[in-house]
């Protein structure tokens, strides 16, 4: 049976000319990578937020747009806290509403429903009755949905980055349309640069690792290192049956072995 695919990019961080994020970064050459071989695998790719680096600038974006040009693969964009939404959407043309970058992109056996939970100044995410509403429309008539946004609906368990997360407010908004519609498959992130997952409202909760630099904790410490060409993975099939999530790191084809036997 055939498996409806949709890889997910996080979090590429990507810099204006003479900019870098820190020594060792490659998240230009990082981004790239994951781009061209998760389009090998998935019907849909989509990059969860924090397309920029810093403040959602023309040069940033140049940046993003010089990279997706390169891959030549229709890469589908989520607003994240250093973004600009109204700019992703002028510059790469892509229809939101209510000046929100929220859209629904139909699959092969779903659909894609992306949230713009950015607000402009704030490091925290949210997502407002507008936008509640809208989601439990999209949801009514059953069809399997991914739900994607930038910051996740769960606590990751660190001060440093429970803080800006979806406001409490915004997770009790959410739960409570995606417990009413069991068609959710997962709520999807980023923001977190990590791998998380976690039960949500009857569904699942999963945060994508970034292909900028990745997060840890040591005690109350906030560790970071560069990052790598990463992307997750997010399988079902007819009817949303089968549903599962992988992380996949890029590495060059002689890292990999064929198996004569199991």
């Amino acid at each position: 049976m055939p498996r409806t695919v949709v890889a997910q990019i996080s979090d590429p961080h990507i810099t204006g000319p003479h900019d870098e994020l820190f020594e060792g970064s490659d998240p230009v050459g990082n981004l790239r990578t994951a781009i061209r071989h998760a389009s090998q695998r998935a019907e849909a790719v989509i990059i969860t937020g924090d397309l920029a680096a810093r403040a959602g600038t023309d040069a940033e974006y140049e940046g993003v747009r010089a990279v997706l040009e390169s891959c030549g693969v229709d890469v589908l964009l989520c607003a994240g806290n250093h973004d600009e939404s109204r700019k992703i959407q002028g510059l790469f043309g892509v229809e939101g509403r209510n000046g929100r970058l929220d859209y629904v992109r139909e699959l092969s056996q779903g659909r894609l429903v992306v949230l713009d939970s950015s607000r402009e100044g704030r490091g925290d995410g949210e997502i407002d009755d507008d936008q509640a509403g809208w989601l439990a429309s999209v949801l009514a008539d059953g069809a399997p949905c991914l739900v994607a946004m930038h910051h996740p609906c769960f606590s990751i368990g660190g001060r440093a980055l429970d803080g800006v997360r979806l406001d409490d407010a915004s997770v009790a908004r959410l739960a409570g349309v995606v417990s009413a519609h069991t068609n959710v498959l997962a709520v999807v992130s980023g923001h977190a640069h990590m791998s998380l997952t976690t039960a949500f409202a009857g569904t699942h909760a999963f945060a994508c690792p970034s292909v900028a630099y990745e997060f840890d904790f040591r005690g109350r410490d906030l560790l970071y290192r560069p990052g790598m060409p990463q992307y997750a993975l997010h399988t079902w099939v007819q009817g949303g049956e089968g549903f599962f999530s992988r992380v996949i790191t890029v590495a060059p084809d002689a890292d990999w072995l064929v198996m004569e036997s199991f």
